[in-house]
């Protein structure tokens, strides 16, 4: 899908991260929303094997570089994972070394935003960016050697 390229007030943004069971690849899925709640961009991505919680972070970030040309004033995150919302809001320590460098990148990247709320959902809600993560791992697994 190609994504509009237009200033907005405000985009919800759904991210989800997963990993395979064989560890051989990852799947990102990013779903953003304007304010009538139009999808105006699906994203997928697959990438190396990683944690889960390192997945989950990797789906925040390509949402975060993914969204800068929309400049928002106001966003609002929507993610299942209450590790890295927790992280995001400064609730949860993070302890992990390689978690560590995603947090400082996602941290680096939302100060872009002048506006920026985290929400913990339920895995139920996050269906479609889940859905996306998963084709994205598919892809990947069918593609590899």
């Amino acid at each position: 899908m190609e994504l509009y390229r237009k200033r907005v007030d405000y985009l919800a943004v759904y991210c989800d991260g997963g990993i395979g069971a064989t560890g051989k690849a990852t799947g990102l899925g990013v779903v953003i929303r304007d304010e009538q709640n139009e999808i105006v961009g699906l994203v997928k991505r697959s990438m190396p094997s990683m944690t889960n919680n390192e997945a989950e972070y990797a789906a925040l970030v390509l949402a975060l570089e993914t969204i800068k040309r929309f400049e928002p004033r106001s966003l609002h995150i929507y993610m299942d994972s209450e590790i890295v919302v927790g992280q995001m809001k400064g609730r949860f320590a993070v302890h992990s070394p390689a978690l560590r460098r995603w947090h400082a990148h996602a941290c680096r990247l939302v100060r872009h935003y002048p506006e920026i709320i985290f929400y913990h959902i339920p895995r139920q809600a996050n269906r479609l960016a889940d859905a996306l993560a998963n084709e994205a791992l598919v892809e990947a697994l069918n593609n590899s050697p």
